[in-house]
């Protein structure tokens, strides 16, 4: 398998085990024990027992929550990816109550790979959409 496959795979693999079967037993099988992270809001060091619980609360709000990729891209360590998200409200997010509304939006990642596990994370979903699409709209 050449280096872009196998960093393609591994890239597949977290989507796979983090965000589609939210299957904390194996996270640490894809992802480093300490990994930064960066989102819209900021970045910092995360441990990934923190990360778990993250994910844990996802999956609590929705069960079913799937993330299909359109694209994978690499460049050196890196993995670039995006898709649709989609998922129902089923569990209390951000202080709003469950809707049972079906949500579906737009989701863009890049990680680094590190000895074979993600080691840093970027994420930028639609939060705005998906706040708008459970009934909540922000700007009210």
């Amino acid at each position: 398998m050449s280096a872009d496959d196998e960093h393609k795979a591994i890239a597949k693999r977290y989507v796979d085990v983090v965000w589609n079967d939210g299957d904390v037993d194996a996270m640490d099988d894809v992802l480093t024990d300490q990994q930064v992270y960066h989102d819209p809001t900021g970045s910092g060091e995360e441990p990934l027992s923190e990360f778990e619980s993250f994910v844990s609360n996802y999956h609590e709000t929705f069960p079913d929550l799937h993330f299909e990729v359109e694209r994978y891209l690499r460049e050196a360590d890196y993995v670039a990816f995006w898709g649709r998200i989609t998922g129902t409200h089923e569990g209390p997010f951000m202080g709003i109550e469950p809707t049972g509304e079906s949500v579906e939006i737009m989701g863009i990642h890049v990680v680094r790979i590190s000895d074979g596990k993600i080691a840093e994370r970027w994420a930028n979903v639609d939060l705005f959409g998906l706040l708008q699409q459970i009934g909540y709209d922000p700007l009210a």
